[in-house]
């Protein structure tokens, strides 16, 4: 059956890039370039200090980069407290939300799209400004209920101002929902907790992200000493949890047995926390232009995440790579891969240390895991799957308003 052509308004809150730190920027990234091959795509990002790239421009009808505020870091800090006594969380209070809202909806009424997406809950605003008309989608990343799920019981970072984002990020995501006709996020498991706070007449769907699975794989037992690879941004609290965690139980565990190991902790912007745990055996690279010669280099890759939600997007980017990954039941969460297959799945310090320590004392079984891997992402990561599931909800939207309107 031939494809519908709609057009399609994706508004995102950074730069989409293929190549980017930030997982969500490579997926959105991913997502434009596949929903281009069957519809006519606008795109409304929050400017970065680089250019969308040259491919992905040349494939949208329509492209707008909206600049948000050079403040100085007081001026920041003023700016989030004022906006967290409106009600908005530090992220929304960093962007310059309300010259966003006028943009896309100027773009609506002159361009006329048939569907406007907003990636990311914090741009909840965006929805509420555009008149009648087009579908409504949001893409719930990350459910702000599992984000900050646990940080009560931490203490590093801990001041008023995080547990009051905390908060005002939920109330965020449930104000977006309210102007939504349907949401989307990753998992399952996110499906059922977004939906105990959504309006009943809204669809909650599951459309996993795919991923750009490189022509090559990389080394599957790693070179060098013994690593073991932590990646992730550490502006997201669920990463900094896994990290310390990682860095102060797991490793002592693993190096008991296996001193020559050493951890390497890699991502944005880490916090004082995760800056001290550098030591011989602990190494911490701080926005590092590329993440792939450190999985090149490492033996196994661990992802011991308790609280958040979302699907973990450097999971993916391991397999894809043909790397063995050890990850908690929540870091697997969504995926099809097969636990002890196609990656090992460990919940707990104790668990994980011997997971990871069995895969460094076995390079066959490692070698085996990490081909796996590989071999799932090449089959199951495809964005035309993803493409496909969302030109599926869009049809059931249209429907469904169609059937709202004959009942009126």
């Amino acid at each position: 059956m031939a494809v519908v052509r709609r057009r399609v308004l994706l508004v995102a809150p950074f730069l989409p890039t293929r190549d980017g730190r930030h997982g969500g920027a490579r997926v959105i990234h991913g997502l434009a370039s596949a929903l281009a091959e069957c519809h006519e795509i606008g795109l409304v990002y929050v400017q970065g200090d680089a250019a969308l790239d040259r491919e992905l421009a040349s494939r949208c009808a329509v492209v707008e980069a909206v600049a948000v505020p050079r403040d100085g870091p007081w001026a920041r800090r003023l700016r989030g407290a004022a906006g967290l006594a409106r009600g908005r969380s530090l992220w929304a209070a960093s962007l310059d939300i309300p010259a966003l809202t006028r943009r896309v909806a100027a773009l609506a009424e002159q361009w006329r799209p048939d569907v406007v997406q907003i990636e990311f809950g914090v741009l909840g605003a965006v929805l509420r400004g555009i008149e009648e008309g087009p579908l409504r989608i949001v893409t719930i990343h990350d459910p702000a209920e599992l984000r900050f799920e646990s940080l009560p019981m931490r203490r590093e970072g801990l001041a008023l101002a995080h547990r009051l984002d905390a908060r005002t990020a939920v109330r965020e995501q449930q104000r977006v929902l309210c102007a939504a006709d349907a949401a989307v996020v990753f998992t399952d498991s996110d499906r059922k907790v977004v939906a105990l706070t959504t309006p009943p007449w809204l669809e909650v769907a599951t459309i996993a992200p795919g991923w750009d699975v490189p022509a090559q794989p990389l080394n599957p037992l790693g070179s060098g000493p013994p690593s073991i690879l932590f990646v992730g941004g550490f502006g997201h609290p669920p990463n900094v949890d896994a990290a310390l965690r990682l860095a102060r139980v797991v490793l002592p565990i693993i190096r008991h047995e296996r001193p020559d190991v050493r951890l390497e902790l890699v991502g944005s912007s880490p916090p004082p926390e995760i800056r001290a745990l550098a030591s011989d055996w602990v190494h911490v690279a701080a926005d590092v232009p590329s993440v792939t010669p450190y999985l090149d280099q490492a033996s196994v890759v661990v992802a011991p995440l308790t609280i958040g939600g979302g699907l973990r997007v450097k999971v993916l980017e391991a397999m894809a790579a043909g790397k063995a990954v050890v990850g908690s039941s929540r870091a697997a969460d969504g995926l099809s891969a097969r636990p002890g297959r196609e990656i090992i799945v460990a919940d707990g310090e104790a668990e994980t240390a011997r997971a990871v320590l069995a895969l460094l004392n076995d390079a066959a079984t490692r070698e085996a895991v990490a081909q796996a891997a590989r071999a799932w992402a090449e089959r199951e990561l495809a964005w035309s799957t993803m493409a496909g599931r969302y030109g599926d909800l869009y049809v059931r939207l249209e429907r469904c308003a169609r059937a709202a309107s004959v009942s009126r």
